[in-house]
């Protein structure tokens, strides 16, 4: 470049020159620096080292710079943390918690705890996490034991023994019992507990003896002052009383077994299937009487219908059974066999009969079973009447005989000029027969011509005659009343 010459040109120089750190490099509690740091300013560039504090450590150096005028780390993602120690280790029988701390690593504490039932060996119960790792060793735990115990006098350990001087460990039980005719005074068993000591002490063996049993409403049979053990008494209740399990009683350690008791002799109310009975109670004494009374169809079992309350029961039992059937009147017939020790008959009971000449049974035929059912015999008629239509007088007759029932009926019809009594057309099959007889009779005076001829297969009778089937003749009738 041309300056032009009436110019001079002016050139400036600007020297720019680095702030000094007026102060040493920070510190921390967790950091050491090196060196010696007395001067009261430090250049540009001046460098500072850390390293870390027993208890922490960090990965690479920790390196702080002086630059315009304060110190920056070179590295500001290096610090000094906290060294861990690992898994403090457990014990058998035993458990730890953190005391101080939240993880296993510098500074931190945990206390050992033994189980119910273990103690520590030794005081020191605890372990720190310190520069060189945990203190102390692991506390162990051990068992809890307590003192051996013997046999009381008159008595034995049945249960859990062991030699005479050998301790017993936490939870064993020891059983004792006495010898016959002496009782435990004290617990029946103990248990070495987690303190190391008897849960109870040791009971005493004492000569079992019993005073005369209290009896409510009884007495015994014979009474004196003291009883020894397993001796038995007899006794008696009161009138109107009875006893509750059995009317004899032990002499044992816990007092008299089983206790002796009169307990009033009563009654539950009665439980009478289709029955029903006065007064009523919730409970009736001995010698209250109660009156049933049995639904239709059923009457008592027995004679009477009275019951008294005696010995915890009803007498005679109030019962409603089934009416029996009687021996059956079999009008117009007769049972097949003599049957007379059947009767009265339960119900379900059946028997075999058979009717009379002319007579059938309800299903037409001679003979059928009668079955007592709880309103009587299965049939109210066992045997009816049975008539035969095969010919009707002065009326029109069927080709063949019919058999009718009892109560059956028939319609008929009459020639011209006959009729059946009372104007009827029907016949009814009774008891005695056809009713009214099968018989037409004249009702108008007719004069009736007989005319005769040969007997023909086919034949016409003239008007105002009438063929007559039997005979093959032909009547002339009149109008004419008489």
């Amino acid at each position: 470049m041309r300056c032009p010459a009436k110019f001079v040109w002016l050139i400036l120089w600007t020297v720019c020159v680095a702030e000094d750190c007026r102060e040493p490099p920070p510190r921390k509690e967790t950091e050491i620096v090196s060196g010696s740091w007395t001067e009261q300013t430090y250049p540009e560039g001046t460098q500072a080292t850390y390293k870390c504090r027993p208890g922490y450590r960090t990965l690479g150096s920790i390196v702080m710079v002086c630059k315009d005028g304060k110190w920056v780390s070179l590295h500001p993602s290096r610090i000094c943390r906290k060294k861990p120690c690992g898994h403090p280790g457990d014990t058998s029988f035993g458990s730890f918690h953190l005391a101080v701390g939240t993880q296993f690593e510098y500074g931190a504490k945990v206390v050992y705890t033994c189980d119910e039932g273990y103690q520590m060996l030794g005081e020191i119960n605890f372990r720190e996490c310190d520069t060189n790792g945990w203190t102390n060793n692991i506390p162990l735990c051990e068992v809890v034991k307590c003192l051996p115990v013997t046999e009381p006098e008159n008595g034995r350990i049945v249960s859990g023994a062991l030699e005479p001087d050998q301790e017993y460990t936490y939870g064993q039980v020891v059983q004792f019992q006495c010898n016959a005719g002496y009782s435990l005074d004290g617990p029946k068993q103990i248990h070495c507990s987690a303190g190391g000591v008897w849960s109870g002490d040791k009971p005493k063996c004492v000569g079992i003896s019993c005073t005369p049993p209290n009896i409510l409403n009884g007495y015994p049979i014979i009474s004196k002052e003291i009883y020894k053990a397993n001796e038995r008494v007899q006794y008696k209740c009161s009138a109107g009383f009875e006893y509750s399990e059995r009317g004899e009683t032990i002499c044992t350690a816990s007092g008299w077994a089983p206790v002796p008791s009169c307990v009033e002799i009563t009654c539950d109310p009665p439980h009478i299937p289709n029955g029903f009975y006065t007064p009523e109670s919730n409970r009736y004494r001995t010698g209250d009487r109660i009156t049933y009374h049995c639904k239709e169809g059923f009457y008592p079992e027995i004679q009477g219908n009275v019951a008294r309350c005696t010995g915890n029961h009803w007498s005679p039992a109030p019962r409603c059974t089934l009416k029996p059937c009687s021996r059956p009147v079999i009008k117009h017939g007769r049972l097949y066999y003599d049957y007379s020790g059947y009767f009265p008959a339960n119900v379900g009971q059946y028997f075999y009969y058979y009717c009379d000449h002319n007579f059938v049974t309800p299903s037409r035929r001679s003979g059928d079973y009668l079955t007592c059912k709880r309103n009587g015999w299965s049939a109210e008629v066992p045997c009816l009447r049975q008539c035969i239509f095969d010919y009707l007088e002065h009326g029109h007759n069927s080709y063949s005989a019919k058999k009718y029932l009892q109560g059956e009926t028939v319609r008929v019809q009459c020639y011209p000029g006959y009729s059946l009594p009372d104007n009827q057309d029907t016949l009814l099959c009774t008891e005695n027969g056809w009713s009214p007889p099968p018989k037409c009779i004249l009702v108008n005076t007719q004069n009736i011509k007989e005319l005769k001829y040969t007997t023909m297969d086919n034949h016409e009778c003239s008007k105002k005659w009438y063929k007559r089937k039997r005979k093959e003749q032909c009547y002339y009738v009149s109008a004419r009343k008489q």
